[in-house]
């Protein structure tokens, strides 16, 4: 259906931008009126995407890479043993591709709404921030949840302790409006902010989501520091790191003898490296040794783990160590699981895109450093993109909703800058 009366037309845009703006807090809220929102954007999309024109769907190359990836994951479900667990997620997966394009289009075709989402996003994110470091000095939240781990913060996602992670997420997000409206607010006070959001991710105990956070602000510090600016905050960084660990018992139980632990575990006999993960990664290679071309399924890693324990390499690793865990949801990390569920060619759909990725980073260090013109929010979401499906770390599931949501959000606004900067627009 195409929308022809320009009155409902703007109606139907004012809606779903009115849900953008919503998005962010939809995200803190859960999982439920976060995928409300991003299916109901999709939907009003496919009404008014033609309207103007302006805006070809079927020439869109992210639709046509999308849509290539998803055709290949349905058929990898059908091939699966466990059909109807890998159908029922593989088959709505295309709601995300129509989410980040409604992103796309809401960003290019509303003048005023950059600074508006910018906004948005900014109190929201203060909300959150605020609300963690209350949490963390009182040990409740403001609506009187208390911690449920003395060495994680979960902040208003109560009992789900992904403060830190989502925090990490959005932060390129918020760079990038941050350098397209750059002269709303004072950098005093954007500077401020963006070193309470950085120690908060520290503060949370989520050691993933903080050295992810770490790696994105030395990815973009090139483009904004020069070398003995960068040297003098990464020294600051670390004495004010240092003196948070050893002067609070909860941070050094995290970040010095849980890292340790979590990272490297001797015997007398042999030697684990990341012993909590370990079994999983095992797990996630056994089955896509069995499934090397299409996987064994969207979703399925949680059923096929249970029969790789069958499997007489992890029999013996079983008995070596009694403790290890070989099953959960996924296996925490994208890679192992694109490996494992989809196999080598859903594997390298993604692993390519994050080489290209890189490779576009490397050509904007290129340019700035012959001091060619660049576009400063191009190099944050570019470096955010690159931060979403970094390889070297543990991560949640790549077919998760909640997951995808915040990968699909940083995707659409990609794509809207990445379309300006060819432009030369931003």
């Amino acid at each position: 259906m195409i929308i022809k009366n320009k009155d409902l037309y703007h109606k139907l845009l004012f809606v779903t931008s009115s849900l953008l703006l919503l998005f962010p807090a939809a995200q803190i809220s859960g999982p439920f009126f976060t995928d409300f929102f991003l299916i109901l954007m999709g939907i009003i999309f496919l009404f008014i995407h033609n309207y103007n024109h302006k805006f070809i769907l079927f020439k869109n190359r992210f639709f046509l890479i999308f849509i290539i990836f998803y055709i290949y994951l349905i058929i990898g479900s059908l091939l699966s043993d466990n059909l109807m667990l890998s159908v029922k997620s593989s088959l709505f997966y295309i709601r995300f591709l129509f989410f980040s394009l409604a992103v796309f289009f809401i960003l290019r075709n509303n003048k005023n709404y950059l600074k508006y989402f910018y906004i948005a996003l900014f109190i929201t994110l203060i909300i959150l921030v605020f609300d963690g470091y209350y949490q963390f000095f009182t040990g409740k939240n403001i609506f009187g949840f208390a911690k449920i781990r003395p060495d994680r913060l979960g902040g208003l996602f109560f009992e789900q302790l992904i403060l830190g992670s989502y925090i990490s997420k959005i932060l390129p997000i918020f760079f990038t409006f941050v350098i397209i409206n750059k002269n709303l607010f004072d950098k005093k006070y954007i500077l401020l902010f963006s070193v309470l959001s950085y120690v908060l991710i520290f503060l949370s105990g989520e050691r993933a989501a903080f050295l992810l956070c770490s790696l994105y602000f030395i990815l973009i510090a090139p483009f904004f520091l020069n070398l003995k600016k960068f040297l003098v905050v990464v020294l600051t960084a670390f004495i004010l790191l240092s003196v948070l660990i050893f002067s609070n018992k909860n941070l050094k139980s995290r970040y010095v003898d849980q890292m340790l632990m979590h990272t490297i575990k001797k015997n007398a006999e042999f030697t684990i490296f990341m012993p909590d993960h370990i079994g999983l990664f095992t797990a996630a290679i056994d089955i896509f040794k069995k499934n090397i071309f299409f996987g064994s399924g969207a979703k399925t890693f949680r059923v096929e783990c249970i029969l790789a324990e069958q499997n007489g390499n992890i029999i013996k690793l079983k008995e070596e160590i009694p403790n290890i865990s070989f099953c959960s949801t996924h296996p925490h990390n994208y890679y192992l699981q694109l490996l494992a569920e989809t196999g080598l060619v859903g594997f390298f759909f993604i692993f390519l895109i994050f080489l290209k990725l890189c490779l576009d980073y490397f050509k904007q260090i290129h340019r700035h450093y012959f001091n060619k013109k660049i576009n400063k929010a191009y190099i944050c979401i570019l470096v955010g993109m690159i931060q979403t499906i970094w390889p070297l770390t543990t991560t949640g599931s790549f077919f998760n909703n909640w997951v995808c949501s915040t990968i699909f959000l940083t995707v659409g606004i990609y794509l809207f800058v990445f379309s300006n900067e060819a432009k030369n627009k931003l």
